[in-house]
Parts: C-alpha cells; sequence; structure tokens
C-alpha cells in the first residue's frame, strides 16, 4: 500500500500552519490507473499542483474529499500498484 500525499518540497516556503484545498479527484477508488496518471487536483496560495499515479493500479481509499483543506503531511489516499504491470 502507498499513501498518497502531497509533496513535501511542495511546501517549502509555507508557514507553518499553511493548509492546501483538495480541489478534485480525478479518479474513484477502486479505478484501474496508470503511472504518471493526475488523480488529484491540489490548490496552495500560489500554485495549483496535480498528485500523478505512481505506478500502474489504484485508489483504494480516499480520506480527503472535494472542498476539504489538509495540513503538511496529511494522508489524502490510500494506493495499490497492480498486480501486473505493463
Amino acid at each position: 500500500m502507498i499513501e498518497i500525499k502531497l509533496d513535501a518540497a511542495a511546501w517549502d516556503g509555507a508557514q507553518d500552519d499553511a493548509q492546501a484545498l483538495l480541489e478534485k479527484w480525478l479518479v474513484v477508488p477502486n479505478e484501474a490507473v496508470i503511472k504518471g496518471q493526475t488523480l488529484v487536483t491540489v490548490v496552495m496560495v500560489k500554485a495549483t499542483i496535480d498528485i500523478e499515479a505512481p505506478s500502474d493500479g489504484f485508489i483504494q481509499q480516499i480520506f480527503v474529499q472535494n472542498g476539504e483543506s489538509f495540513a503538511l503531511g496529511t494522508i489524502l489516499a490510500t494506493f495499490k500498484k497492480s498486480e501486473i504491470s505493463s
């Protein structure tokens, strides 16, 4: 299982209490995705960031919903690699 989080580097220069906004999930749990496919769009003060699939697989569970704010280190979802990769 892989934890989907916003890369810590995206938080560089942000205040300690900074929040990001999960704008929109582009996939649903158990929907097959391919490596590099955008899973979710996150908005920060000065940027919109897409988080991509780390490999072929699927989102197992979503913890932060569309329109919710979250802090550094928050697990957005869990991801499972496909058993068979192309």
